[in-house]
């Protein structure tokens, strides 16, 4: 037997360049097919902390005498963090519970910090490994002969070893035939040789007192093949939910929480925290409630408990995003004994879609409510155009035959403002609001009145609001009700004042007889006041697409004033050309 090791020693050699090699170009592939992925990520880890016991290895025995070879033994004493990246990466793969970010700590204590304390014991000290000269072979490395640590350090790395291969196993035995079931069964194969070349080389081998160029690199070659092999034929990191589900989460536009079952949050994706207006990494540890009403809380509490999951409970947010309103569904998350450990939700913001609905029943109920004005209004015109028309038919030579022909005809045009009317309000919404500048608004209206003897003062603010496109509509309206029924107007004043809360007032003002406090409100009522009754009604209806209120607050006997309260966020000051 030693004269075969001492006939195979360069191709031993051979295999450590060879292994380190192979396990950089492929660690680096891999890691460039998904950068941010944990796998990938973890992957690259465990491949360049094997190059690192490779290359180390190689340079041990390329070394002539004892000096040499025991500088580049204690340089590899971090060779112990390859199992541990082994186990890491498997855990992470399989999508084990103990490969997940929240068990950090667990897999610190149990992997980590070992092979740490193993390095620095190897690096610092004999404890672990000793060089000596071997006739035949020159200077080799063993392990320390009763040391404790050594046997520690050895139980240690074969243990994780052999638990990285049943994670494997287990995980290809529970896989459904496909591709996935495929890629755990290369994984579980590639391991499990190096956990036998390693056995070969570090227990049998030397039970018969053959130290010689570590076999376990041979291993890793395989392994190194077989996951090549499985990246080639089955798509292994570039296409697995493992390696998708970062992706998915950082893409995906609906937020994403894991709770445990105290309700806080362990975990959250970047569109979460858009959607409660907080920064994505204030959001771990923070209680759900903190973000979602009592009363929804409890609702998908109760819904967990009964089904299990919940769909589609709508939520009004509280905290930074206040008013927003959101739609939840979720699941149970359970360990692998069964029981509950926590909960994903799927948090998605429905605020527009609340307001897109508000708003067309509201539109669906002003245009009901129109068409039964409008219908009632003009079937009493048409009532009294057909009275006056009979008469006409039945005497054309009546004396008051001009005045029911006059008569007619202003029915008529009643008629035909009561559908242009309806034909305008159909218009409130059709098209996107727009940021208009507030003065040229004001003036077109002033410039399309006939205002003989009548002065028009505007003194407004260089400002733009988003408005609906029919704003100039408003202003036209504002000044003809002043004209046609202020009641002896000789001066309309327009004018805006910011408010401490940041609401912009535009008011229009008129010195006439002004509205008695008890038609303050039924003025913007369809079907009240003089003429068709709709103008002042269909001006804050516009308004109100883009939460524009407007209201009226003159004293009566002195004056009408109507103010238009502009939001701080739909007005801005106008650009300068």
């Amino acid at each position: 037997m030693p004269d075969i090791i001492t006939v195979l020693f360069p191709v031993l050699v051979g295999f450590c360049a060879v292994s380190a090699f192979i396990t950089y170009g492929l660690g680096i592939y891999v890691f460039a097919q998904s950068p941010s992925s944990a796998v990938n990520r973890l992957f690259l880890a465990l491949t360049l902390t094997a190059t690192y016991w490779a290359l180390g290895e190689f340079l041990i025995w390329q070394s002539a005498d004892y000096g040499g070879r025991l500088f580049w033994l204690k340089a590899s004493s971090f060779w112990p963090l390859v199992a541990a990246f082994t186990v890491h990466f498997t855990l992470a793969f399989t999508d084990h519970p103990l490969g997940r970010k929240e068990r950090r700590d667990v897999l610190f204590g149990a992997l980590y910090l070992p092979a740490i304390l193993f390095a620095l014991l190897g690096l610092s000290t004999d404890l672990l490994y000793t060089v000596a000269f071997q006739p035949g072979t020159g200077c080799v490395y063993f392990p320390a002969p009763g040391s404790p640590a050594s046997l520690v350090q050895r139980m240690y790395v074969f243990l994780a070893m052999v638990w990285a291969v049943y994670i494997g196993i287990s995980s290809w035995r529970r896989a459904p035939a496909g591709r996935a079931r495929r890629q755990n069964r290369l994984l579980s194969i590639g391991i499990a040789t190096v956990v036998g070349f390693g056995t070969l080389s570090g227990v049998v081998l030397p039970a018969f007192g053959i130290h010689t160029v570590n076999l376990v690199f041979i291993g890793i070659v395989a392994f190194s093949l077989l996951i090549a092999y499985a990246v080639h034929r089955h798509g292994m990191f570039t296409l697995s939910p493992q390696t998708a589900v970062p992706d998915i989460l950082r893409t995906m536009p609906d937020g994403l929480i894991l709770a445990d079952t105290d309700g806080r949050i362990v975990t959250a994706n970047a569109s979460a925290a858009e959607i409660f207006g907080v920064a994505e990494a204030d959001l771990p540890g923070q209680p759900v409630m903190r973000f979602v009403p009592e009363a929804a809380c409890s609702a998908i509490r109760a819904a967990f408990l009964d089904e299990g999951r919940v769909s589609d409970i709508e939520a009004a947010l509280s905290g930074c995003r206040q008013g927003s309103v959101v739609s939840i569904a979720g699941t149970l998350v359970r360990n692998p004994d069964g029981e509950p450990a926590g909960i994903v939700l799927i948090v998605r913001d429905i605020t527009g879609r609340k307001a897109a609905e508000t708003a067309l029943r509201t539109a669906n109920q002003k245009l009901s409510l129109l068409s039964q004005v409008t219908c009632h209004d003009i079937g009493n015109n048409v009532t009294g155009l057909a009275w006056y028309l009979n008469l006409l038919s039945e005497d054309r030579t009546h004396p008051d035959a001009a005045r029911y022909l006059s008569h007619s005809v202003e029915i008529v045009e009643k008629i035909k403002k009561h559908l242009e009317f309806s034909r305008e309000y159909q218009m409130i919404g059709a098209y996107q609001p727009v940021w208009q500048p507030l003065e040229p608004i004001i003036e077109g209206a002033v410039s399309c009145i006939p205002r003989s003897g009548v002065e028009v003062s505007v003194q407004v603010a260089p400002v733009e609001i988003y408005a609906d496109p029919l704003a100039p509509k408003v202003a036209y309206n504002l000044l003809e009700n002043a004209l046609r029924h202020g009641g002896g107007v000789t001066r309309i004043r327009v004018t805006t004042d910011e408010q401490a809360d940041g609401t912009l007032v535009v008011a229009f003002e008129d010195d006439g007889e002004g509205i008695p406090d008890d038609e303050k409100e039924r003025i913007f009522r369809y079907g009240c006041g003089k003429n068709t009754g709709f103008g002042l009604a269909f001006s804050r209806d516009v308004l109100s697409v883009t939460d524009i209120g407007i209201r009226e607050t003159g004293t009566a006997g002195r004056g009408a004033r109507f103010e238009i309260q502009v939001p701080a966020g739909a007005w801005r000051p106008a650009a300068e050309d």
